[in-house]
């Protein structure tokens, strides 16, 4: 194992997100090779500073046998996840994974297990549970402030068209995972981090309305927490009057009290207020937060492995949210049966 200083990470996906990512990991380690298929997002990534003197390769085969390295950074598709995290777990290199973990429950069982027989550390990246206006939230619900969460609703009804999904794998449920994968898994995550584990998911499709997409693109669940607490996401994809990140405002009924976010392109702020007080507080957060998830994953996921410090997120989180999405899937295909939790029991036990 290397230094702390010398920690060394290949840097598997290339497209829009993994050399973002790699800024904040170069904060604690050195991002010594780089893979994608694709050869011109491998020139795109060698052309950034920051990655200008990584080894580059375009399987990610070739960049795991080459050695030399002590961690992976997994930023390929979802569909390519599984694949990739096992084999880097059996050479022996630690795996940060980019949400979300994969497409289905068994194949993040299929992961940790693989991690787990080498004694490889695994995180997954979700990084809306530690943006500061989000994480302000859940510390709202503290007893002494607003009590525990008694029920959630977040309509997330945005216009996606800016995105340009068609044709590409996001659109297809059997390489992406289905809707939740690219419009909720967000949210999804941060409704276990207010209200733990889920005990039930009942959920229901709308029509079809946007012909790109290979599943029905209109969702609604409502998931039963063990704690008591009910938390519903409405996702559509074709509304007009929200961009993606004005959709994503969470309302919170609270043991004492009540809170709401109003989240703009700018700025958030968030809205509560207890039972026995008179005015509302508003709190403005201009700081979006992005930098502070992004540092903080990456730090401590080279801390995790170095020192056996306690990481902001393992590979839990990720299997867990997994299970909420395909779970909501189970139950709309179904007609809205209740679908209870553990969804897979026998891999929970093996």
């Amino acid at each position: 194992m290397s230094t702390k200083s010398e920690f060394r990470v290949g840097l598997i996906g290339c497209g829009s997100f993994g050399p973002e990512f790699a800024r904040y990991l170069r904060e604690v380690a050195d991002v010594v090779a780089i893979c994608d298929p694709s050869e011109q997002h491998v020139q795109a990534a060698l052309a950034k500073d920051e990655l200008n003197q990584a080894r580059p390769y375009t399987d990610y085969r070739q960049l795991i046998a080459a050695g030399g390295l002590d961690a992976v950074a997994v930023t390929a598709p979802n569909f390519a996840h599984c694949e990739i995290v096992c084999a880097a777990a059996d050479a022996g290199l630690h795996v940060y994974c980019e949400k979300a973990m994969a497409r289905t429950v068994p194949e993040c069982w299929q992961m940790v297990n693989a991690c787990r027989q080498n004694n490889v550390k695994l995180m997954v990246g979700h990084k809306r549970r530690l943006r500061p206006p989000w994480a302000r939230m859940i510390e709202l619900t503290n007893d002494s402030i607003l009590g525990q969460p008694l029920a959630i609703s977040v309509t997330e009804y945005a216009d996606m068209r800016p995105y340009d999904y068609a044709g590409t794998w996001w659109t297809k449920g059997d390489l992406g995972g289905g809707l939740f994968h690219l419009h909720g898994v967000h949210v999804i995550d941060w409704f276990r981090a207010m209200c733990g584990d889920v005990r039930r998911v009942t959920a229901v499709h709308g029509p079809n309305h946007d012909s790109i997409y290979e599943y029905r693109d209109i969702l609604h669940a409502t998931f039963e927490f063990h704690s008591g607490a009910v938390a519903s996401i409405h996702a559509s994809m074709l509304f007009p009057l929200h961009k993606f990140r004005e959709s994503q405002g969470p309302w919170i009924q609270c043991q004492h009290g009540g809170l709401m976010m109003v989240p703009t392109m700018d700025y958030i702020d968030i809205h509560w207020q207890r039972l026995d007080e008179d005015e509302p507080h508003v709190e403005r957060f201009d700081d979006l937060g992005f930098d502070h998830a992004f540092s903080l994953e990456a730090h401590d996921f080279v801390h995790w492995v170095t020192e056996d410090r306690q990481p902001c997120l393992t590979w839990v989180e990720g299997l867990r949210c997994v299970e909420m999405m395909e779970a909501a899937y189970r139950s709309a295909q179904s007609g809205g049966t209740a679908i209870e939790f553990p969804l897979y029991p026998e891999l929970e036990a093996g």
